[in-house]
């Protein structure tokens, strides 16, 4: 928790300097957009297989890639908790609601396009 506020008395005191016209003691750290791009897609293919990892395995229920969704939602949300300083059984309960309603809402959409178009996966 000392760690966060010291990081924000820093960022704070660097966008004074900043707004007064003075010179930062730090230069901000300049980001390559392809090297962005890249953490953002391995990020991305990774988080996606981790629900059919079960399926790739041999499950033939949707049971444990929810089961497996669910655990790497916990652990996800531990380590970010933690690094943040955040409560973690507060963070858990966050994450594991947004993921439900972001997964209901999925499932709602398919089942409307399936009703409606006649669409079926």
């Amino acid at each position: 928790m000392a760690l966060n506020s010291e990081k924000e008395v820093k960022a704070t005191e660097i966008a004074r300097k900043v707004f007064l016209g003075e010179e930062p003691d730090v230069t901000p750290m300049e980001e390559s957009p392809l090297g962005s791009a890249a953490v953002v897609g391995v990020a991305y293919i990774t988080g996606a297989l981790v629900p059919v990892l079960p399926v790739l395995v041999g499950a033939k229920d949707a049971l444990f890639s929810v089961f497996t969704a669910g655990l790497m939602v916990v652990l996800v949300s531990t380590i970010l908790s933690f690094l943040s300083g955040m409560d973690i059984k507060r963070r858990i309960v966050l994450n594991l609601v947004i993921i439900t309603l972001a997964v209901s809402v999925s499932y709602g959409i398919g089942l409307a396009a399936k009703e409606v178009w006649g669409i079926a996966v």
